[in-house]
């Protein structure tokens, strides 16, 4: 017969082999700080893709970094679809941006990065906010990062 220590230890047991196997439980602070900074890595890496297709400002760049389920929504309150984004005026952008206040974070096949982006640019001929917040969300598929969200926080001038 089980008594009712024999429970309790087996409920605790199981509660900690439960979390042990949640991410980032069950490991040490340099295993902890690796994953965080392998991830920053992988966001650094999949938005300087990202932007590099910006740059070259055509669909054909654009088309193999988006996933089927893209959206865009900027600051404006204007958003589109994949299909929409790829047939729209591109934003023109002179440079790779810089990059600053990035933060990432993820799990699995899934980044999510927020950062700040200070760029040249013009959409529909409007000169583009300078420096301004972005939240870009990323899906792994293969050895690919596939933009799923863009968030642009960048108004137009008046």
């Amino acid at each position: 017969m089980i008594d009712r220590k024999h429970l309790i230890a087996a409920g605790l047991f199981t509660a900690c082999a439960f979390v042990a196997t949640l991410p980032g439980f069950g490991m040490g602070t340099a295993a902890i700080a690796a994953e965080q900074g392998d991830l920053q890595a992988q966001g650094m890496a999949a938005l300087k893709v990202f932007w590099t297709a910006i740059v070259a400002g055509t669909a054909k760049a654009l088309d193999p970094v988006l996933a089927p389920e893209y959206q865009v929504e900027r600051a404006d309150g204007s958003g589109m679809d994949r299909a929409a984004y790829l047939k729209s005026e591109l934003p023109k952008v002179a440079a790779l941006p810089e990059f600053t206040s990035v933060n990432v974070t993820g799990t699995g096949d899934l980044l999510v990065v927020r950062y700040y982006v200070t760029v040249n640019s013009t959409r529909k001929g409007k000169v583009v906010q300078r420096h301004a917040p972005r939240l870009t969300v990323f899906r792994k598929q293969g050895d690919s990062w596939l933009v799923v969200v863009h968030a642009n926080f960048a108004t137009l001038e008046k």
